[in-house]
């Protein structure tokens, strides 16, 4: 039996998964430097080259800044203030609609939904239904009276769930007065919207956050981008 074809198939298959897992989307958020609780994010989406997708729009970060996810300090911790610093996925989306704004994989922000931020728990930095008769020690609603999460997206910061490393990081709609965010980051509902509609799973969407100075020595890895 000629082997040629199942070697094709193989090597077909390798590729396809390469390129399914390869981003094609990325978001951009760069602070002036690393205590800044604002930025300006840009999209960016991958053809031979990145190239810039709509106009940059601010955004509002944590009220301390940026967090490193690991090798610099400030390091990210829980309740510390700061948005996670690095590059990180963005998987899901969630709102308080029965139906998603985005392609993505959608989580239905009914009173039910919770997200987990007690470092002890199994479960911490996971999304959960809340149990009334056994709740988690600390957990966020994800049903808000002030409806910053009515839409949003997750941040896949901290999967392997490291106690106190921190928990349950989004991005979600500005708060009525732009204040700082707990450790989210957080936008105008116009942006925030166009965002999710944007956004396409078969694109392995990323985001990357950062401060300014840093910006240079991720332009080799992502020629296209713009640090000024």
């Amino acid at each position: 039996m000629n082997s040629m074809p199942k070697i094709f198939f193989l090597m077909s298959s390798f590729f396809s998964l390469f390129s399914a897992s390869a981003s094609e989307q990325l978001i951009v958020v760069l602070s002036r430097d690393i205590n800044s609780t604002t930025a300006m994010m840009q999209r960016y989406e991958k053809v031979i080259h990145w190239h810039k997708v709509g106009a940059a729009v601010p955004v509002t970060l944590g009220r301390n800044g940026l967090g490193w996810s690991k090798g610099a300090e400030p390091l990210k911790y829980e309740g510390d203030g700061r948005s996670p610093a690095g590059l990180f996925s963005i998987s899901r989306t969630f709102g308080y609609g029965e139906h998603s704004l985005s392609q993505m994989p959608y989580l239905h922000a009914d009173s039910t939904l919770i997200c987990i931020d007690d470092g002890s728990d199994q479960r911490y930095n996971q999304m959960a239904i809340l149990d009334p008769l056994n709740p988690p020690k600390s957990y966020e609603k994800m049903r808000r009276d002030d409806e910053v999460y009515r839409n949003g997206a997750i941040i896949e910061y901290n999967t392997a769930g490291v106690s106190g490393r921190g928990s349950c990081i989004f991005i979600h709609l500005n708060h009525p007065d732009n204040h700082p965010t707990s450790g989210c980051t957080a936008m105008d509902q116009a942006a925030l919207e166009e965002l999710l509609t944007w956004l396409d799973p078969l694109k392995s969407p990323k985001i990357l956050q950062i401060p300014l100075n840093e910006c240079k020595q991720y332009q080799k890895d992502y020629e296209g981008i713009e640090c000024d």
